[in-house]
């Protein structure tokens, strides 16, 4: 029977894949044991780079130094989140807690941590939570993990679904332009930004088959590291009813990279690079058709209320963590 996608590290539960896993999967024999040391580090190992040898302590000496973000204050650690990842960071790999038992089994609460390579503690960046009394999905986003209001300055957006889980949009901390959330006190006095789209489709293989999944973000200008700025008043200008018309010259089209389905192993597999250690239909890696060997964002479990997620530029780390947050929603159609 067909099963959840795996990391190539769960094979049997042996700390590595036979043979001819490897040879499916590409795996250098360097990195059959996981990485469990999240840091930054410059070309990352998203992009289908392997080492060998001594060139891992080579790229600890060309750290991308944390300090240099200036995230000390509420203000620089929002820019920081809100921004596209620095290029000279390489690949920012952080990790996901999930807590769903007593008040939160139904309204799951989700902590985005990452290391800090300057003096390896883990950083708090953000708390998602699912919101009750919302017709459909709806996830808060807040820069303090004990402050939940909307109202608060350490808003910083959300994430809304539609009925079916298949369609989801993803917003700053703006206001709602057509004044369905005029009651509600918001920290920010102009329209809200619309900073990603995420669609869903059926399973073809069943319910335990691979998602299909495509993100669109606003284009980011790599001169002046500025996004193309989207307030649309009407859906019909939205990122998703642009997307849907192929008109994508202001986004930045990414789709979950297919798995393989291996034999052997008896799953869909895809090489995490020892970052994903359990099986889920939840675990993604997303790519662009103009660069499908480089890995923007990738996703995945390693305990039962434990996940890692990786990105790079030009992807910024609310982007991420919501989009992310779109693949734990439960969706009709899909699981």
């Amino acid at each position: 029977a067909q099963q959840g996608m795996r990391s190539y590290d769960n094979y049997g539960g042996a700390s590595s894949p036979p043979p001819e896993v490897n040879e499916v999967l590409h795996i250098d024999k360097y990195q059959q044991r996981p990485i469990r040391d999240p840091v930054f580090q410059v070309g990352g190992l998203m992009g289908g780079q392997h080492l060998r040898g001594g060139q891992q302590e080579g790229i600890r000496q060309r750290q991308f130094k944390f300090s240099s973000l200036n995230t000390n204050s509420e203000e620089g650690m929002r820019q920081f989140l809100m921004s596209p990842c620095p290029r000279k960071a390489g690949t920012i790999q952080c990790c996901i807690t999930r807590k769903k038992s007593g008040i939160n089994k139904l309204f799951p609460e989700y902590r985005l941590y990452m290391k800090n390579p300057d003096d390896d503690r883990d950083i708090f960046l953000m708390v998602g939570k699912k919101r009750g009394g919302q017709k459909t999905s709806n996830y808060l986003i807040s820069m303090d993990e004990n402050d939940l209001r909307r109202s608060s300055t350490n808003y910083l957006g959300k994430l809304r679904a539609n009925f079916v889980g298949t369609e989801f949009r993803i917003y700053d901390n703006g206001v709602n332009p057509d004044g369905a959330e005029g009651t509600e006190d918001v920290t920010s006095g102009q329209a809200r930004r619309e900073l990603a789209v995420v669609m869903y489709e059926a399973n073809v293989m069943g319910s335990k088959g691979p998602r299909r999944m495509q993100v669109a973000i606003p284009r980011v200008d790599s001169a002046s590291n500025e996004a193309v700025v989207f307030q649309p008043s009407q859906e019909k200008d939205g990122m998703m009813a642009k997307f849907k018309n192929k008109d994508v010259d202001d986004l930045t089209v990414a789709f979950n990279k297919p798995p393989r389905w291996n034999e052997q192993v008896g799953a869909f597999v895809l090489n995490f690079n020892g970052r994903v250690t359990m099986a889920s239909v939840k675990n993604f890696q997303l790519t662009t058709q103009e660069a499908p060997d480089n890995i923007l964002l990738q996703f995945g479990r390693i305990s039962k209320d434990e996940f890692t997620m990786d990105l790079e530029y030009p992807i910024t780390p609310f982007q991420a963590f919501t989009i992310t947050l779109s693949s734990f929603d439960s969706k009709i159609a899909c699981d």
